[in-house]
């Protein structure tokens, strides 16, 4: 296998999950845009139920969503990703144009991370996402370290208690 094709295969598996949750489709354009070149898989969700069901597909490594959506907003939607044991924990930066006191409390309230006024500083955005990718994957990586070890130690017992 050539060393470009093990590195594809190493970049892919460490790849993560970002959910971008906006009812504008060029909001959600301009995130996709400036996030694509930090290699991850970035998955779109048009509304706050859209996102619930994104959220029972698969794990996410951070959330960005618009606090401003019809329907279920940002907060709401925010507080029923909460009552998901496999999305209690995931980081959630809210992307608004505006925020007063109350809102941005009740925000933090609910797990946010951060907030980022619209429109979005590229540079600032994808440092930020950056950090909790690799916090991520460094998470998966401990996990899977962990399942290892466990498997190896379950081994060696069962090896032992057949002798």
């Amino acid at each position: 296998m050539p060393a470009d094709a093990a590195a594809d295969m190493s970049l892919s598996a460490d790849q993560v999950d970002i959910l971008i949750v906006d009812d504008l489709s060029d909001k959600r354009l301009v995130l996709q845009t400036i996030l694509q070149d930090l290699g991850q898989n970035l998955v779109l969700a048009r509304s706050g139920a859209e996102a619930l069901r994104e959220i029972l597909k698969r794990e996410f490594a951070l959330i960005l969503m618009d606090v401003n959506m019809p329907d279920i907003d940002g907060l709401e939607t925010a507080s029923l990703i909460r009552k998901y044991k496999k999305s209690a924990a995931t980081p959630i930066i809210f992307i608004t144009a505006f925020a007063d006191e109350i809102q941005t409390l009740r925000g933090y309230q609910l797990g946010a991370v951060d907030y980022i006024f619209s429109p979005v500083i590229p540079d600032v955005l994808r440092s930020k996402v950056k950090v909790f990718v690799e916090l991520h994957q460094m998470q998966r990586r401990i996990r899977e370290q962990a399942e290892e070890r466990i498997a190896r130690i379950q081994a060696e017992a069962d090896r032992k208690s057949v002798v």
